[in-house]
């Protein structure tokens, strides 16, 4: 039961200088912590020293009982959040704060549009898809409610168990309406990009005369893909500070769905576009000739483009936020296929133990982050995906908050202060004494 100083570290492999293996440093090799227990042969288990920021694992034992396998190895668990640990000390925590600070910026923001439609009346088409879109970005912002109440609390069951809809509650409601929300967004956001093509294109209100459809279709989605998520149970924390859907299954349960809807709308608003640049180039002094003059096929032209430009002056606004939606999310997506799989702690176990060496060596733990770093997503590249989509609401806000907008709120607070002035009945007694 004596450790042995001169074995090399288990699990080392063999291209480390200069012997090929890492040994134990003299007088830290397998350091007994605790004796968690006397049997026949006096010990149950020896326990390795654990060097900040590792822990104790709790539940190591002669048996192999561990608190966790992914996060724990050797009688030594990194706390959770675990990969927050693996990075230059307070860098994702900042990172990460400062993104959610733009979610909860963009929350505030959509809040203000969305009752801005509402009260003003802007429910009627065109109007509606921007107000239903609005909804989706507000549902989708409104989720950093939960990690800016209790960021940790969110992302871990415990000391050492990252969150998962079966540990964690919050993390099973707060992951169910980010993928209802962003799913929902993509279906809406789709439904504008239609609707400007049937209109700028075609000169229809196809759109108009099938809402219940759009409906059905828009919010079944996400219903669909939010009731499989959670039946299945794969709802976790595994990024940042919200739940979603776990890497293993997220690209066939959530990013192809959107998928299907976004790319498929992007081509249709290229599409729209080459058109718009077809119909606007072709201009010419027949334009300026009474109609009379022209014939059937070039009045037709002409009042097309007229059409198209028109189009594009009442929609453009929509145009350019189903643009930046479509972008948001295919980097959002892009990023979390290619670079946040290298996360996953399986896959990083064996670039841990160089950095459980590093530390055993007497390395500052950034020195030993900075080692790490080419195995790990890039850090600012992590920061930017999460902050794209964090500002979904705010480039809302600021696209659609018209200064049209500002002047119906003055004349809406206008007549609210008129009548709770009393003047109003004032009016009507006079009216009143001048009829009689």
């Amino acid at each position: 039961m004596i450790p042995k100083c001169d074995d090399p570290i288990p699990f080392t492999v063999s291209s480390q200088i200069p012997t090929g293996v890492m040994y134990q440093g003299d007088g830290d090799c397998n350091v007994v912590t605790s004796k968690s227990g006397a049997g026949s042969a006096g010990w149950s288990g020896l326990k390795a020293e654990c060097d900040a920021p590792f822990v104790t694992d709790t539940l190591e034992g002669p048996n192999g009982t561990t608190t966790n396998e992914q996060w724990c190895m050797g009688g030594c668990c990194l706390p959770c959040p675990g990969q927050y640990n693996l990075y230059r000390t307070g860098a994702l925590e900042k990172g990460f704060k400062m993104t959610d600070t733009m979610r909860a910026i963009s929350m505030v923001l959509s809040f203000i549009l969305m009752m801005t439609y509402i009260c003003l009346g802007k429910t009627s088409h065109p109007n509606s898809l921007i107000l239903l879109f609005s909804i989706c970005v507000f549902m989708f912002s409104a989720v950093i409610i939960f990690p800016l109440y209790d960021t940790k609390g969110m992302q871990c069951a415990d000391l050492i168990n990252p969150s998962t809809q079966q540990n964690n509650l919050k993390c099973a409601i707060q992951g169910g309406i980010l993928v209802f929300a962003s799913v929902a967004t993509c279906a809406w956001c789709t439904a504008l990009i239609l609707n400007l093509h049937l209109h700028t294109v075609w000169n229809s209100a196809w759109v108009s005369t099938k809402y219940y459809t759009l409906h059905f279709l828009c919010w079944g989605m996400a219903i669909a893909v939010t009731a499989s998520a959670l039946i299945l149970g794969e709802i976790k924390w595994e990024y940042a500070t919200l739940c979603l859907i776990s890497q293993d299954k997220a690209s066939q349960m959530f990013f192809y769905p959107m998928a299907a809807m976004i790319f498929p709308a992007f081509l249709l608003h290229m599409a729209t576009f080459f058109h718009i640049a077809r119909i606007t180039i072709q201009t010419g002094d027949s334009e300026t000739m009474s109609r009379s003059t022209l014939s059937a096929g070039a009045a037709a032209v002409i009042s097309h483009r007229r059409h198209v430009l028109m189009a594009i002056k009442i929609q453009w606004r929509a145009a350019l936020m189903a643009v930046c939606a479509m972008v948001s999310v295919t980097f959002y997506w892009l990023f979390y296929f290619i670079q946040l799989r290298k996360i996953n702690p399986t896959e990083l176990q064996n670039h841990i133990l160089k950095f459980v060496f590093c530390l055993k060596t007497g390395a500052e733990h950034n020195f030993c982050a900075d080692e790490l770093a080419p195995w790990l997503p890039p850090y600012g590249l992590m920061i930017a995906a999460e902050f794209l989509v964090s500002s979904i609401g705010t480039v809302i806000f600021v696209v659609f908050f018209k200064m049209e907008l500002v002047h119906e709120w003055g004349e809406k607070f206008s007549q609210i202060g008129y009548l709770m002035s009393g003047k109003r009945q004032q009016k009507k007694e006079q009216d009143q004494f001048f009829v009689i």
